[in-house]
């Protein structure tokens, strides 16, 4: 089930692609981070599982899915068989001449302890943009709203394809928070996204 941002609710199969240099200090999947951490498997048997699950929906994630050299022929070949195919990604690469249905960019703000130059891409924020891409931000505070509006000035980001999400990787956290970002949404014509994931199951893999 997709648990967050505009398709929130959508049965969906994913699909978690292995890497990422970014290094969220938050991130709720950094046992993705290392390459060789996941399971060994081939194109076909990912299509043969995908099928499995019986639905329309596909979301490739990572990790960060655009560092990983299978990338490419994984969407194509999914797009080939008739899904739609979501694809959520920090938005540090720019995206490849490939055929994606949404693309769900997770840009970083401070608190994530990622250096500037390393979270935000000109080249490649302005790329999502022209896509019509969705910019999901993880909000905590005043200031964190502050840095948001400062990233949708500076890159001319619609207000419309910007959602706020609480951060939070337990129910009680995302409770205690969903109503003051709620509130942010209301005063800046943005949207809110749950982490229906977190709401149901709590920090708990696989699901």
């Amino acid at each position: 089930m997709q648990g967050e941002g505009v398709t929130a609710g959508l049965p969906s199969a994913f699909v978690r692609l292995q890497g990422c240099s970014v290094g969220c200090s938050w991130c709720d999947t950094k046992y993705s981070w290392t390459r060789d951490a996941g399971q060994e498997t081939t194109l076909d048997q990912v299509l043969t599982a995908v099928a499995a699950a019986g639905v329309e929906n596909v979301v490739v994630t990572g990790g960060e899915p655009l560092e990983h050299r299978a990338f490419v022929g994984l969407v194509e070949a999914l797009k080939s068989r008739g899904h739609r195919v979501e694809v959520e990604t920090a938005g540090i690469i720019p995206p490849p001449a490939v055929s994606v249905d949404q693309w769900n960019v997770s840009l970083k703000l401070r608190h994530s302890n990622v250096a500037t130059e390393k979270r935000l891409n000109p080249e490649a924020i302005n790329a999502f943009r022209d896509l019509g891409a969705w910019f999901k931000f993880v909000v905590v505070t005043e200031r964190d709203m502050d840095e948001v509006i400062q990233i949708q000035t500076g890159y001319r980001l619609p207000s419309k394809q910007i959602l706020l999400m609480p951060l939070g990787m337990q129910q009680g956290d995302q409770l205690q928070r969903m109503p003051v970002v709620m509130e942010w949404c209301r005063r800046y014509g943005f949207r809110f996204s749950p982490r229906l994931h977190i709401l149901a199951w709590g920090p708990k893999r696989g699901v």
